[in-house]
C-alpha cells in the first residue's frame, strides 16, 4: 500500500512538471488591434499609400523569412484618387457636425465626394405646334406624302366614273421599281384600297387568289406561279368572286428628283377589255398644285398649244387701265398733273406665253378747256406699241410681274404735239386686275407759253383678259 501511493505521487508530480514546460514554450499574447481615430470634425483622406492601412484595419505581421505575394491585374487600369482639397475652417471655430447618409438615399446614391457636379447639357427646346406647321409648309416633302397625293388622285378620277361599270372591283398585283422594297406593295394596295372606299362609290373586293404562289410538276418539272397567268383564271374568279374588273398598278419612285409616277389600268374580268386607265405624277396632281401653285401642262394641253402655233392660230388678250400721270412743265405752276385712261390690245407669243406685244390707245386730260386758265387744259390722245415680259416662272397662287416698255405720240391739237417714252413694272394679282407704275419721258415741246417735257411717271390699276 505504501508503495503505490509514493507512485501516485510521482506521476502526478511528472505530469505538472510537463504542464508547465509547455507553458513555458507558447508565444506571447498579439498586441491589441489599434482602434480607428476618434472623428474630429474634419473630412479624412479616402487615399492612402499601399504600405499604410486603412482607419482600424488590423496590422498583419508577415512571418520571418516568408514574401506574401502580391495581386496585379495589367488589364484593368489602376484607379487613382485624387486627394480632396483642404476644407477651409467654419468662421465660428466650431467642428461641423457629422453628416451621415445612407448609400441606398438619393441624395448619396451616385455621388463621389468632393468632386463638382457633373454639368448636363440642356435639351434641345421642343417646338410648339405653330412652328411645326411653319416648320412643315417651309421644309421638304416626304415619301409618303407624295404617295398620298398620287392616291387621292386615282380616287379622284375614279369617282367621276360609273360605279356599276367598275364595281366590283379587286387590286390584281402591284409593281414597285426595283429601289423599292416589296412589302411596300402591300401598304400601297392597302392604302388605295382605304381612299377608294371612303371616296368613291366604287365597291372593293379583295382577291387572295390573285397574289396566291402556286406549284406544280410538267414533264418532269417544277413550276411555281404567282397569281392569274391566263384569261380562263380571271374569268374563272371573277364568275365565283363576283369581280367585274381588275385593277394593276405600276409605281416607280426617283428619290433624285423626289418624284412618284403611278399608273393605273382597270379592265374587265370577263373579256380583259380596259374600262379606265390613266397616269400621274406626284408634281403634277391637284394637291402638290394646291401647295406649290406650279402647274405641269399635260401632253393634251402641250399638244393643243403646239397645233395652235403650227395653225398660226394666235393668243389674242386685252387690258383696260385707269390712273393718273404726271408730266414736266416749266411754267410758273410747275409739273401738269392729271386723270388718265388707256385700252391696250395685244398677242402673248414665246415659250410659256411669256411674251407680250400690243398697241395701246389711251387719254390724258387735265379737265375741261377754260379761256381764263394759265396754263389751258391739256387734253391728249396717246397712241403707242407696248411690249412686256414675264420675270416669274407660271404659279398658280402668287403673282407675276411683268416689265414693260412703251412708246408712241401725244396728240393735244395746235400745241403740246410730242412723242414720249415708258417703261416700267406690271404686276399681274390674280386673276384679272393689275398694277402698273412706270417713269415716263415726254419729249420737250411748247405748251400754253412754256416748254412741257422732260421726267414724268404714270400709276394705273388695270383689268386684264
Amino acid at each position: 500500500m505504501r508503495s503505490r501511493a509514493l507512485t501516485w505521487i510521482a506521476v502526478g508530480a511528472t505530469t505538472v512538471g510537463m504542464a508547465g514546460g509547455a507553458g513555458a514554450q507558447q508565444p506571447a499574447a498579439p498586441p491589441r488591434q489599434q482602434q480607428p481615430a476618434p472623428y474630429n470634425g474634419q473630412s479624412q483622406p479616402y487615399y492612402y499609400p499601399p504600405a499604410q492601412p486603412y482607419p482600424g484595419q488590423p496590422q498583419q505581421q508577415a512571418p520571418a523569412g516568408s514574401t506574401v505575394q502580391q495581386r496585379s491585374d495589367r488589364e484593368t487600369p489602376r484607379l487613382h484618387f485624387r486627394p480632396p482639397p483642404p476644407e477651409a475652417a467654419p468662421a465660428d471655430g466650431k467642428a461641423r457636425p457629422t453628416v451621415i447618409e445612407a448609400a441606398s438615399s438619393q441624395s448619396a446614391a451616385g455621388r463621389a465626394p468632393n468632386e463638382p457636379p457633373v454639368s448636363r447639357r440642356p435639351a434641345a427646346p421642343v417646338p410648339s405646334h405653330i412652328e411645326e406647321l411653319i416648320q412643315r409648309s417651309q421644309g421638304t416633302i416626304d415619301f409618303y406624302e407624295l404617295v398620298d397625293d398620287i392616291l387621292d388622285e386615282i380616287a379622284r378620277q375614279l369617282a367621276r366614273e360609273d360605279p356599276n361599270l367598275v364595281s366590283p372591283m379587286a387590286i390584281k398585283f402591284v409593281r414597285l421599281s426595283p429601289n423599292l422594297s416589296p412589302e411596300f406593295g402591300g401598304t400601297l394596295q392597302s392604302r388605295l384600297v382605304a381612299r377608294l372606299t371612303n371616296a368613291t362609290n366604287v365597291k372593293v373586293a379583295m382577291c387572295p387568289e390573285c397574289t396566291a404562289l402556286r406549284s406544280r410538276v410538267e414533264d418532269g418539272n417544277w413550276i411555281l406561279t404567282v397569281g392569274t397567268v391566263s384569261a380562263e383564271e380571271l374569268r374563272r374568279i371573277g364568275v365565283k368572286t363576283g369581280v367585274k374588273t381588275f385593277m394593276e398598278v405600276d409605281f416607280t419612285y426617283s428619290p433624285n428628283s423626289n418624284i412618284v409616277w403611278m399608273s393605273a389600268v382597270v379592265y374587265r374580268a370577263s373579256d380583259g377589255g380596259v374600262v379606265w386607265s390613266d397616269a400621274y405624277r406626284s408634281d403634277a396632281t391637284m394637291t402638290a398644285l394646291l401647295r406649290t401653285g406650279r402647274k405641269i401642262p399635260t401632253r393634251a394641253e402641250r399638244a393643243a398649244e403646239l397645233d395652235q402655233k403650227l395653225n398660226q392660230r394666235p393668243f389674242y388678250g386685252y387690258a383696260l387701265s385707269l390712273g393718273v400721270a404726271q408730266m414736266g412743265y416749266s411754267g410758273r405752276t410747275g409739273d401738269i398733273a392729271g386723270a388718265q385712261a388707256s385700252l391696250r390690245f395685244h398677242e402673248k407669243f414665246g415659250e410659256d406665253l411669256t411674251s407680250l406685244f400690243g398697241m395701246t390707245a389711251g387719254i390724258f386730260t387735265t379737265g375741261p378747256p377754260k379761256e381764263d386758265k394759265v396754263p389751258q387744259a391739256l387734253n391728249s390722245i396717246l397712241l403707242g406699241a407696248y411690249y412686256s415680259y414675264d420675270l416669274s416662272p407660271p404659279n398658280l397662287n402668287r403673282p407675276e410681274v411683268w416689265v414693260y416698255g412703251e412708246g408712241g405720240g401725244m396728240f393735244s391739237g395746235n400745241e403740246g404735239n410730242t412723242f414720249y417714252l415708258e417703261s416700267g413694272i406690271d404686276t399681274h394679282l390674280k386673276w384679272r386686275l393689275s398694277l402698273q407704275g412706270g417713269l415716263m419721258y415726254v419729249f420737250h415741246t411748247k405748251f400754253s407759253g412754256s416748254d412741257l417735257g422732260g421726267v414724268g411717271f404714270r400709276l394705273r390699276v388695270g383689268m386684264n383678259w
